[in-house]
């Protein structure tokens, strides 16, 4: 069996996969009570398929030498540090479980030189006085005995037979003494992190889901990601292998050296909304940069970032010169998260809006909206494909824009052929449509209002444009929605704006940080809502358009549609929390 003498004792390891040269291994930590087989076995043989995996049992536990007879967190993380350098390594990808997850944390914390990348998983790196309650009640010998038998002869097993008969007892009783003392620093301390980090924790984690330490310990380090999956325990590489080994798997692929971190960095400062399109860039196992893009100038700043130029890259670039254009050919279109219809509506795609084609496929097609750039996947056959040439004459030709709610549009025989939402740009002649694909459709001029009279974002355009919003009233809200057949918050004010010729951002937050800064609102204002979290900070959620005085008209899932609501609390129409929650109004004109 394969030991290494380290600080005075020997400790027993076994590894897993094939050394490869420059390849950082990864360091498996174990939780209390365990060894590094009866926490890992299961999934250090999967990681093998990639990485060289290390598996060691910490001081004093299963074959691993104990002279002092000591249990501490910092001798375990000197242990392990000391425990990569003598195996022939500088740096080690540190993954630690429960009481392993702390000894991650200290690793991060005592021994940074050491660490590549480091996931703390079901741990904690400071105390809370309910977990020092707990822990003195239920992490007891006497406790264990009377209430969890078969953990006990699991811990006699994997200890007794190195250590002597009744070890595990001792081993408890040094456990406990550290847990309700150390780790203890604050996060002051943990914001001079400058190391990858990802906190894993269970939802249902009953030792640490209360105190939130995942949510905490990713909040103080810089750059620090967390993933709290939902229905699961304490040991979320066991619940769901999968889905853990999947996860750590792109952590360390977008993280795992230095180049690829720069680069995740970059990200994060420069183009940290997913909304506005890709930045996905690493450096692979060849050195090569490799990854998608949206546009040209985010492939030289991603190259700009590395720290010495590249002969060649494998960086996919969204939108060039060729990237194929298209028109919506359908009055209103969803817009979803992923090619099924199951995924979620995230908007619509009005008639008519050019879009750019991210990603083609015979069912489904990725597009960026070419108005206020928002991607989603839509029907295949919701579109007409062109040139640019094409597109942009088309846009030009466009001349009427629908001012009533639904605009009907009947074939030659007189039969209705399809409805027409509200603020939907056409090109109208003599009664007619024309469609980008050449088809025509018969449509009542009153239903249309001539661009060149439509109105602005001035005091009468918006007087205006208030009437015709107040028409929805009563629609049902929907989710991404961006028509009279149902609207969301955001949607509805980017369509009340869209009709006078203002191309807001499609999200209430997104709006929230373009618009002008007003203290006293006036019609036509957009008035936004949000609702602090756990940690105080407050994300933009709801957003309405003021009327003028204390009433406002919106989009809401409260009333499940559009409504009226006021501040003023004997109004019958008042909501607290939108009272409680106001956060401020803007003004695009």
């Amino acid at each position: 069996m394969p030991y290494q003498s380290v600080n005075g004792a020997k400790l027993y390891y076994e590894t897993f996969g094939e050394q490869q040269s420059g390849q950082v291994p990864i360091l498996l930590i174990h939780g209390s009570t365990q060894t590094g087989a009866s926490c890992w076995n299961k999934v250090a043989p999967l990681l093998a398929d990639d990485y060289y995996v290390i598996v060691p049992d910490c001081r004093g536990h299963g074959h691993s030498e104990n002279p002092n007879q000591t249990y501490s967190f910092r001798e375990i993380s000197a242990d392990l540090a000391a425990l990569v350098r003598a195996l022939g390594f500088e740096k080690a990808h540190v993954i630690g479980h429960s009481n392993g997850g702390n000894i991650a944390v200290v690793m991060l914390m005592e021994h940074p030189e050491i660490i590549q990348t480091c996931i703390p998983q079901a741990g904690n790196a400071w105390l809370t006085p309910e977990l020092i309650e707990r822990e003195l009640r239920v992490f007891t010998p006497e406790y264990i005995a009377q209430h969890h038998l078969e953990w006990v002869r699991e811990m006699a097993a994997l200890h007794d037979p190195t250590h002597g008969d009744g070890y595990w007892q001792t081993l408890l009783r040094l456990t406990l003494k550290e847990i309700i003392h150390e780790p203890n620093y604050t996060p002051g301390q943990m914001a001079k992190v400058n190391l990858p980090a990802l906190f894993i924790q269970g939802k249902n984690d009953g030792v640490n889901a209360h105190s939130r330490f995942a949510q905490l310990m990713a909040r103080a380090v810089p750059f620090a990601e967390v993933w709290i999956p939902d229905g699961v325990g304490h040991n979320v590489h066991d619940e769901i292998m999968r889905d853990w080994l999947a996860t750590v798997r792109d952590f360390l692929a977008r993280r795992g050296n230095p180049e690829s971190e720069k680069l995740y960095r970059f990200r994060m400062e420069t183009y940290p909304d997913d909304r506005a399109g890709d930045f996905n860039v690493r450096v692979g196992a060849d050195g090569q940069p490799v990854g998608v893009v949206l546009t040209k100038e985010r492939r030289d700043r991603a190259l700009g970032v590395l720290a010495s130029p590249v002969s060649g890259d494998k960086i996919k670039v969204l939108i060039t010169e060729s990237t194929p254009w298209v028109i919506i050919n359908r009055p209103i279109e969803d817009m979803r998260h992923q090619p099924t219809l199951h995924a979620e509506c995230t908007s619509q795609a009005r008639m008519n809006e050019s879009a750019r084609v991210l990603e083609a496929g015979p069912a489904w097609t990725k597009i960026r909206l070419e108005n206020d750039g928002y991607i989603g996947w839509v029907h295949s056959d919701a579109l007409f494909h062109c040139d640019q040439a094409t597109a942009t004459s088309y846009s030009l030709a466009c001349n009427a824009i629908v001012s009533a709610s639904l605009a009907e549009a009947r074939d030659d025989h007189g039969l209705l052929a399809q409805k027409l939402v509200f603020a939907t740009r056409v090109r109208l002649e003599n009664g007619r449509v024309t469609l980008a694909d050449g088809r025509q459709w018969l449509v009542r001029p009153e239903d249309f209002t001539p661009l060149a009279d439509a109105p602005r974002p001035d005091d009468a355009g918006i007087a205006l444009t208030l009437d015709l919003i107040r028409r929805f009233v009563g629609v049902p809200y929907l989710w991404g929605g961006r028509s009279p057949y149902g609207f969301d918050c955001s949607g509805l004010s980017g369509t009340f704006y869209a009709f006078m010729g203002v191309t807001l951002p499609r999200d209430a937050d997104q709006q929230f940080m373009q618009g002008e800064v007003i203290e006293i609102p006036e019609p036509g204002d957009l008035l936004f809502f949000g609702e602090p979290n756990q940690n105080g900070d407050v994300r933009i959620s709801h957003v309405a358009i003021s009327l003028g005085g204390k009433e406002f008209i919106h989009a809401n899932a409260t009333d499940w549609g559009t409504s009226y609501s006021s501040f003023n609390p004997a109004s019958p129409i008042y909501r607290e929390w939108l009272d409680v929650n106001y956060r401020g109004a803007r003004r695009f004109r």
